[in-house]
């Protein structure tokens, strides 16, 4: 099912805070689709561009993974502080 997913991009990994994960740590955001007969590595999103912002994602969580993903929206240094506010993370930049 594919769903939208909010957080932050810590290390190059995407840390997701919304709906409820941030405790969870990163997961691995693929471009391709759960039943292709490749590995989900082969179509890791390279999300250096994103450091220390909130990004939202559409995708399918399938826990360690998320497939068919595709970063739909950045936000700027405000809206990243208030998606930190909003989900209890502190600052991971300044």
């Amino acid at each position: 099912m594919i769903q939208m997913l909010i957080g932050v991009v810590e290390n190059g990994e995407f840390r997701p805070l919304w709906p409820g994960r941030g405790a969870l740590g990163t997961v691995d955001l693929t471009s391709i689709r759960p039943q292709e007969a490749r590995s989900p590595e082969s179509g890791k999103l390279d999300l250096r561009e994103y450091e220390g912002k909130a990004i939202a994602v559409q995708g399918n969580d399938q826990g360690g993974w998320i497939y068919s993903a595709s970063v739909i929206d950045a936000g700027g240094p405000l809206v990243t502080a208030l998606v930190q506010k909003v989900f209890g993370q502190e600052s991971i930049s300044s």
